[in-house]
Parts: C-alpha cells; structure tokens; sequence
C-alpha cells in the first residue's frame, strides 16, 4: 500500500531502538543495541539516558532520514567512532575521522604508565619537556597535558591531515598552549636540537603480513600510514631506541607501545642498544602491551 499523509508511519525512539538492535544483530554488527542507542542520541542531540526519559517521542522526517544515513554507513563496516566523530581516550572527548587512527583503550597503559615514570624521575622538575611521537589524534600528547601541569611537549607526525585533527583535540581540551605540532617523519628525519625528560610513541607496529589479516572494519577505514611499517613491524622501535639516548635528558625514558606479540623483540632491541631498567607492561587483558626503558648514564 502507498503510504498517504494519513498512513505514514511515524517512528518513535522506543520502536527505533528495539527494531535497530534486531536488525544489527542479524546483520552481525556487534554491540547492537549500543550502536543504535549512540546513533540516535547522536541524531536527536541527546545523552543516551533521554533516550528512555522520551523513548515515546517520534523523530521527524528529517532525524529519520539522518538516523538512516548513519545506519548505511554502519553497515559498511565504517567504524562507530568515525560515523559520530569522536572517541573517549582517559575520560577526554577527541575528535577522529578517517585522517587519524581510533584511540584505543590499551594505549592508556602507555600513558598511565609514562604518567607514573615521569612523577618517579622528575617530580622536582619546574618543567617536563616530552616528545610524542607518531601524534596522530593528538591523545597521548593531550592527556598527558591534562595530567602534567607542568608538561611542554612536541608532538611530531609524518601525516600534516593528522595534525590537523591533533592540534583541534589540543584546543578543544584546552592544552594548546602546552603542546608544539610539527610535520616529521621520524624514520627519515632525526634533526631535534632540544633535550627532553621524556620519548612516548605509538608507532606503526603492524607487518605486512598481519596487515591482510586485519578486519575490514579496520583496513578499509583506518589510515594505513598510522597502521604499517611497511617492513616486518618493528622499524620504529629500532629508530627509536637507536636514536632516542642523546635526545634525553639524565634519568630520561622511553616509553612505546606495542603489539601483544612483540614483547620479547622490543625489549631485546633496547637491550641490544645498551638501554637500562626495560620493563615490560601488561594491558587491563593480561597482554604485554608497552615496553619502558631508561637511558642510563652517558
């Protein structure tokens, strides 16, 4: 039947909510029910509590078209972050879009775990001069900003589009004062004229090979350059831990984060390159996930 003035059905939070999450489950998208529930508090500007406070109300033509448009894009694969624009990273709101990788929630072990070593090795310090590598949305650089009222970081990437998005997370966190962005690529570039307490990176650690085993979630998404190495996965932490000792400062560290199954290889690179006190850290999962080391003396 053709839908008339009198026939059109007018869809409200409640049925949305309940005809989305079948939908998805039977598409096999995961967490159903929080995807829906995201996507029409992101539609309707609400908080997803309102949802269920006016779980009666029916959404206008116009909401119901964007709810629609933000579902397709769902199905794609496209990953939930992009489609609403933000993630949570530390309890802090940032921006992402296809330009930067998607915070994850193992990388705040690097933070927690740089946090902790710079109160360790520095807390007499009027400043703490950090550098991120591999910035990207900006997140680490951000949120140890937030934590090190005293921080001065510069945070460097070979991607001038990330930067772009690190340096709006910069400003609407209101660090931007605190933090210097600059387009470098560390493989090919080793010119720092300035000494810091401390080296954090979440490199690209993903080889060839484990590249075309990804999901497609992430490989038809995500930024490749925020992603490989182009090389066997451990490129990054070579230069890193060959060239990283004369660009700290005494009692200085280097903390990065890596894949669950390279552990032993990180470490062994540090070793190889005469670093002190690496330490391996594991995840909220139980996984290896960071490796930490000092520079030792000259």
């Amino acid at each position: 039947m053709i839908a008339t003035a009198a026939t059109k059905k007018h869809w409200t939070i409640l049925e949305l909510l309940n005809w989305g999450t079948t939908y998805l489950t039977e598409k096999g998208i995961d967490e159903a029910r929080l995807t829906i529930e995201l996507l029409l508090a992101h539609v309707l500007k609400l908080q997803r509590i309102q949802l269920y406070t006016s779980f009666d109300k029916p959404l206008s033509d116009e909401e119901l078209a964007r709810f629609k448009e933000l579902l397709k894009r769902r199905l794609t694969n496209e990953p939930l972050q992009y489609i609403l624009g933000e993630a949570e990273f530390m309890g802090l709101k940032f921006a992402v879009d296809k330009r930067v990788l998607i915070p994850r929630p193992d990388t705040e072990i690097l933070v927690e775990t740089a946090l902790t070593k710079i109160k360790t090795n520095f807390s007499g310090e009027s400043e703490i001069r950090i550098l991120d590598i591999g910035t990207g949305s900006g997140c680490i650089a951000v949120s140890l900003a937030k934590m090190v009222p005293n921080a001065k970081i510069v945070s460097i990437d070979a991607s001038a589009e990330a930067l772009e998005v690190a340096m709006i997370n910069a400003e609407t966190n209101s660090v931007n004062d605190k933090i210097t962005f600059v387009t470098k690529d560390f493989l090919a570039e080793n010119n720092f004229t300035e000494q810091f307490h401390c080296i954090v990176s979440n490199p690209p650690y993903i080889s060839n090979e484990e590249y075309a085993q990804l999901s497609s979630e992430v490989k038809n998404f995500e930024p490749r350059i925020a992603l490989l190495d182009d090389g066997d996965g451990l490129k990054f932490f070579h230069a890193i831990a060959q060239r990283s000792k004369t660009m700290l400062l005494k009692n200085g560290f280097v903390a990065v984060e890596h894949a669950y199954n390279q552990t032993d290889d990180v470490q062994k690179i540090f070793s190889d390159n005469g670093w002190k006190n690496i330490q391996a850290v594991k995840d909220y999962g139980g996984m290896f996930r960071c490796v930490i080391a000092e520079r030792g003396e000259p």
